[in-house]
C-alpha cells in the first residue's frame, strides 16, 4: 500500500480530469480543470476562513498541500461524490474552500470510519518492512513518508515469509475492482488473479470506485457466484452488468432564478422559448 497509494490516487484524479473533459457540460463549466488543480496547489499553504460544514461556526485554518490532497482523495472512493469534485476544485482555486470541506466531511465522521490504530498495526507489520530504502525527501513526501514516520514508533508483530506467497487456487475465485478506485484499482486484482491461476476471475467495473459490491447488479452477481452448485456454474455466472454501470455526470450548481412568462399551458416548460438556444433550434415545430 505505501508504494502504490500515491500512484493510484493520482491515476484516479487524472481520470476525473479526463472524464470531465469528455463530458460536454463538465467541459463547458470547467474547461481547464487539470490546470485549475495545479493553480490551487500553487496557492498552498494558505490561511482560510470558512464556515464549518457540520456546525456552521466560523473556522480558521491553514490549508496545506497534504490537507487538500486528502480532501480530494476521499470523494474519489465513490463516483457519486467524485462527481462534485470539479465544482469543488474550481471553487477552491478561487479561494472558496467551503464546497471541498463539505464534500470531504460527507465521507467521514461516522462510527463506521476505519480504525486508524488497526490500519497502522497491519501496514506497519505487513508492508512497511518490505519498503525499499528511502530515496530522500522527494520519495517520502507522500504516503511512503507518512507510513515510515508512523511505523517508526508503532508496535508491530512478526509476519512469516509464507504470508507473502500466493498458492494456486483449487476453487473458483472472483476478484472485483473499480476502474476509478484511488486505492485498490484493477491492476492489483489482476496481479493476484494471475498468481491464483486459471480458476481466478478478475471483473472490473470501469466506472465505479472502491465499493463495487454496493452496486445492485454486482451484489446479485456475487450471490449467484457464491450460490452456484458447481465450480463450472460459478465460473459461468454472467458479470456483463459490470460494463453497463455509467459514471455519474458531473455536478452542476443551481443556476440563478429567472422570471418565467405566465401561461395557461400545462406543458409550459416544453415551450421552446424557455429552452436553451441549441435545444430550441432543434425542437419540432408545433403544428397546432
Amino acid at each position: 500500500l505505501p508504494l502504490s497509494d500515491d500512484v493510484d490516487a493520482q491515476s484516479a484524479l487524472q481520470a476525473l480530469f479526463r472524464d470531465c473533459a469528455a463530458e460536454k457540460a463538465c467541459a463547458v463549466a470547467h474547461p481547464a480543470l487539470a490546470q485549475r488543480w495545479q493553480a490551487l496547489l500553487a496557492l498552498l499553504p494558505r490561511a482560510i476562513d470558512v464556515a464549518d460544514p457540520i456546525t456552521g461556526k466560523p473556522l480558521h485554518a491553514t490549508m496545506t498541500t497534504e490537507a487538500v490532497r486528502g480532501l480530494v482523495h476521499s470523494p474519489l472512493y465513490t463516483p457519486t461524490l467524485g462527481a462534485m469534485l470539479p465544482h469543488a476544485i474550481d471553487e477552491a482555486a478561487d479561494g472558496r474552500f467551503g464546497p471541498l470541506l463539505a464534500l470531504s466531511t460527507s465521507v467521514g465522521g461516522l462510527p463506521t470510519d476505519m480504525s486508524e490504530g488497526q490500519h497502522f498495526s497491519v501496514i506497519c507489520a505487513e508492508d512497511v518492512p518490505r519498503l525499499p530504502p528511502s530515496a530522500g525527501p522527494e520519495s517520502d513526501a507522500g504516503a511512503q513518508g507518512l507510513y515510515r514516520a508512523v511505523c517508526a514508533h508503532w508496535p508491530r508483530g512478526d509476519v512469516p515469509a509464507a504470508f507473502y506467497t500466493i498458492p494456486k487456487s483449487a476453487s473458483p475465485v472472483l476478484l472485483l475492482s473499480g476502474g476509478l478506485d484511488p486505492v485498490t484499482p484493477p491492476r492489483h486484482a489482476e496481479r493476484v488473479a494471475k498468481a491464483l491461476g486459471p480458476d481466478a476471475r478478475s471483473v472490473v467495473v470501469a466506472n465505479n470506485g472502491h465499493n463495487v459490491t454496493a452496486i445492485a447488479c454486482m451484489r446479485d452477481a456475487v450471490f449467484r457466484f457464491v450460490d452456484a452448485a458447481t465450480d463450472a456454474a460459478a465460473q459461468a455466472v454472467d458479470m456483463g452488468c459490470a460494463a453497463k454501470v455509467p459514471r455519474p455526470l458531473a455536478f452542476q450548481p443551481l443556476l440563478p432564478a429567472r422570471a418565467v412568462p405566465a401561461t395557461n399551458d400545462p406543458n409550459r416548460f416544453d415551450d421552446p422559448s424557455l429552452r436553451s438556444p441549441d435545444a430550441a433550434a432543434s425542437a419540432p415545430k408545433d403544428a397546432r
